[in-house]
């Protein structure tokens, strides 16, 4: 097709252009050898027409291909060449190179439109942000993990935590980094990586982002769950025995004849028995706990409730409790609800026994969809070294403590689809129920 254009297109030219020069001898012919004015100006007037004809056939041409391009250019792809002066074959083959330039446009827009919305659906997080911090891409879980529904800068993040984007920005590219920072007020653990591509000359960097808070919560508590069990079995399959022959010959001994130091060894060990096989029993119930029945719970009442069933423990303790809006509601199960606030009030008036003017902050909020129950105290705070300890089953500070307050209170948590969080400094220590 391209030979034959060019040849067509040579030819006509040529043809045109000997035409035109023969016109231009014959009217030299006829001005020297004639002496007719008519027949030069006669074929004056043929060269001009030529002439005139020549240069428009070049010119639609070169306009032809100005149009096309032009309609490259623009990515006009439904524009179509019918100019009666332009060969036929050159505008079949403008007209067969736009549907193919509209079919693959149309095909590069689906293309673009699957993608982004595989993107905004994936379960993980992902951003993309322009060199100006602008963000050309925010999937939905990205939304949901921020809470920030009109998210558009970069910077926007430094209202969940101020370091975030600094830290975020700090990450090499083709690398990952575990963050410690703040969403939703509440503390959060995330695994952010990091790539860059260039796109129209501009570099943008793509963030994935995973909130790894929850998934370690749940399998710590699984984790947790199977080694109590297995705990449980042994010792129980132990104790039982061992509580049962210590009781068969405390019965033996009460005959007159037994010694006194017998049967109180005897005795000692019935005794022992028992104490462990009720300090094993309380460790039970973590693998007990009920599915919740929840149902519509106001905030402002369930606090006030715990404080008035622990007004004896907060006695000389100033409370403040504060619920906004004050119809705050969250559906949970009563019971178990009652159980996580009288624990997590508990601990909270044991720190301030040994506070001056001690003070415990009851407070309840609406953050981003989801209801936040804090509980503060000033007390002298968790040192640091056993501040990731707190949950793990066993484990206490207290003389007298189970450790297994935090650790069945995170198990209800888990079991309301909700989460706890805990944060302490020496100005006190604040306890988070995320529901």
């Amino acid at each position: 097709m391209k030979q034959q254009f060019r040849a067509r297109f040579r030819a006509l030219i040529v043809i045109q252009i000997m035409l035109l020069v023969g016109s231009i001898c014959f009217l030299a012919w006829s001005l020297v050898a004639t002496g007719f004015v008519a027949i030069p100006v006669a074929v004056t007037i043929v060269v001009s027409l030529q002439v005139i004809g020549l240069l428009r056939y070049v010119e639609s041409h070169v306009d032809t291909l100005e149009d096309f391009f032009a309609a490259i250019n623009y990515e006009d792809f439904t524009r179509r060449f019918v100019e009666d002066n332009v060969d036929v074959e050159l505008k079949e083959a403008f007209n067969r190179i736009l549907e193919k330039f509209q079919d693959a446009s149309a095909a590069r827009e689906v293309q673009a439109v699957y993608l982004e919305t595989v993107v905004k659906h994936v379960p993980v997080p992902f951003i993309a942000v322009k060199s100006d911090g602008t963000l050309s891409l925010v999937n939905n879980p990205a939304r949901r993990l921020t809470g920030l529904s009109a998210l558009h800068h970069f910077g926007q993040l430094a209202e969940l935590d101020p370091q975030l984007p600094g830290l975020m920005q700090a990450i090499e590219p083709g690398s990952q980094q575990l963050l410690q920072t703040r969403l939703r007020d509440v503390p959060a653990e995330l695994r952010v990586s990091v790539s860059e591509i260039r796109i129209a000359g501009e570099i943008e960097r793509l963030y994935s982002i995973e909130n790894l808070s929850g998934e370690l919560t749940a399998r710590e508590a699984s984790a947790w769950r199977k080694l109590i069990r297995v705990l449980t079995h042994e010792i129980m399959n132990t104790l039982t025995p061992v509580a049962s022959l210590a009781q068969t010959a405390a019965a033996i001994l009460e005959k007159p004849d037994a010694t006194g130091e017998v049967r109180e060894a005897v005795m000692t060990i019935a005794r022992r028995s028992e104490g462990l096989m009720s300090f094993v029993s309380r460790y039970r119930e973590m693998l007990n706990v009920p599915l919740p029945d929840p149902e519509s719970i106001g905030v402002a009442e369930a606090l006030q409730s715990v404080v008035a069933l622990m007004s004896e423990e907060l006695e000389g303790v100033s409370v403040v409790i504060s619920v906004v809006p004050e119809s705050l509601e969250i559906q949970a199960d009563r019971q178990l609800l009652d159980q996580v606030l009288v624990n997590v009030v508990k601990n909270a008036a044991d720190a301030l026994q040994d506070t001056d003017s001690p003070q415990l902050r009851l407070s309840g909020k609406l953050d981003s969809g989801r209801v936040l129950i804090r509980v503060r105290d000033n007390g002298p705070g968790i040192a640091d070294d056993t501040l990731d300890q707190v949950f793990i089953p066993f484990f206490t500070t207290k003389r007298e403590g189970s450790g297994i307050g935090l650790s069945l209170c995170r198990q209800i948590m888990i079991a309301h689809h909700g989460e706890i969080v805990l944060e302490s400094d020496k100005r006190g220590t604040t306890i988070g129920l995320l529901f």
